[in-house]
């Protein structure tokens, strides 16, 4: 478990160095648009909902290739 949170972690600051160095954003703003997305990701997966129905949002959001979306899905799981 501790090595799933380890990857997430990883990955998501990984998504927002990207809008950092590409959008400039602050990394207070960058770390907030990805945290409040996975977070609203996360809440409907519980509620069961299916983490791949967010993978259009994801690369509509952060103009991301579905790679890292993918990434993130599977280090969840």
């Amino acid at each position: 478990m501790f090595s799933c949170i380890l990857c997430d972690i990883i990955l998501m600051k990984r998504i927002a160095k990207i809008l950092m160095e590409r959008d400039g954003l602050s990394a207070e703003d960058a770390d907030k648009q990805v945290k409040d997305f996975f977070a609203d990701m996360v809440d409907d997966w519980k509620s069961g909902g299916d983490l791949f129905d967010w993978e259009d949002e994801f690369t509509s959001e952060f103009g991301l290739e579905p790679d890292f979306f993918e990434d993130l899905v599977f280090a969840m799981c």
